[in-house]
């Protein structure tokens, strides 16, 4: 409906003309027009901004999408993996399990193996003490008849060192008796004999002794010094012959007749040695625990074939000689706890004693 065209004029009193409605029905129209305008242009901004914020909310939803995207394919790749490695484990596992079969049957096996060695143990165990047995009865036979074997070819040699004392002592005496009247030259040359044959007779009798016989040992405090003076004093030094001894005052705990025999024997045997003509030196050498004596002589030396059995019972290069002697003063120092040792080129007889104090 179309608005009437018709004016309308205020009165004199003051009445609103047509003109007047018009105007203020404009008026009116362009106000709402433009509140209509602002409310239209806010709704617009509005729209903007929604649409700007829709924008970027569907931005960040496509680049959410696009993480989850990524993380649903790591997580399907981690699956994947998980499950290759679950395969794996599995085959590990029956692996394992094969193994451990496996290990069970060879534990049984070593069970079983294992009963068979301590069986086989045993039997070896009772062989062993049966043989040690038969060893030992065996052992016992052949030093008893080592022992025989000594005690005879000992008695023989007795018996034949001692013939040549007792013929000349017999011959001594069947002289004197046919010749009554002796010069006193005479007599003193034939006592003289006699009493070097008794002498030899008795040597030899007590270097047997010696060696069948263990007496047990006298130990006190003694000079080493004074034991190789009293044994060179025990001998008879020829001219030719320069002993010298090393004055070292040490002491040990000993047998003083038992070592000084040792000396005395070591110390004839080394005269022997250089043939009556040379030197012999005793040298002695303290260490903390023990004292070492060594009898060293100028001779030509011991022949190699020799040395293994300069120790054996009844073994002796001399015609006179009981082969007693240095087996005799071994025994005595192994009973002290030591050692006697030979050495060659020069000839040194080597004693290693202990203080025992």
């Amino acid at each position: 409906m179309q608005p009437s065209t018709e004016k309308k004029v205020l009165s004199p009193e003051g009445k609103i003309t047509d003109f007047e409605d018009f105007s203020g029905f404009a008026e009116k129209a362009f106000a709402d027009l433009n509140k209509a305008k602002l409310e239209l242009e806010e709704k617009a901004n509005q729209i903007k901004e929604l649409a700007s914020k829709s924008s970027e909310q569907f931005g960040g939803a496509i680049k959410v999408n696009s993480e989850l995207k990524s993380k649903v394919n790591f997580l399907q790749e981690l699956i994947s993996s998980l499950n290759e490695k679950n395969n794996e484990l599995e085959k590990a596992n029956k692996q394992l399990h094969y193994q451990k079969t496996e290990t069970e049957k060879l534990s049984q096996d070593l069970r079983n193996h294992l009963e068979k060695v301590v069986l086989k143990e045993k039997e070896l165990e009772l062989q062993r003490d049966y043989l040690a047995r038969q060893v030992d009865e065996k052992t016992d036979k052949l030093l008893k008849s080592e022992k025989l074997a000594i005690i005879g070819e000992l008695s023989s040699r007795m018996a034949h060192d001692l013939r040549n004392p007792l013929s000349t002592i017999k011959n001594v005496i069947e002289v004197m008796e046919t010749k009554p009247k002796l010069k006193i030259e005479e007599k003193l040359q034939y006592y003289g004999k006699l009493r070097r044959a008794m002498n030899r007779m008795s040597h030899q009798v007590d270097d047997v002794l010696d060696f069948v016989r263990a007496t047990e040992l006298k130990l006190q405090i003694y000079s080493v010094l004074d034991l190789l003076n009293s044994a060179k004093d025990n001998i008879t030094i020829p001219n030719n012959v320069k002993l010298t001894i090393e004055q070292i005052d040490v002491k040990i705990n000993c047998d003083y007749r038992k070592i000084e025999a040792v000396f005395s024997n070591l110390l004839l045997n080394a005269i022997q040695a250089v043939e009556y003509v040379g030197e012999v030196n005793v040298r002695i050498i303290e260490n903390p625990g023990d004292v070492l004596i060594a009898f060293e002589d100028s001779g030509p030396g011991i022949s190699p074939e020799n040395l293994g059995k300069i120790f054996d019972p009844l073994f002796t290069t001399k015609q006179l000689g009981t082969g007693l002697g240095l087996s005799i003063c071994k025994n005595i120092i192994e009973q002290h706890g030591g050692t006697i040792t030979l050495k060659n080129n020069p000839t040194i007889f080597l004693i290693k004693l202990p203080k025992n104090f």
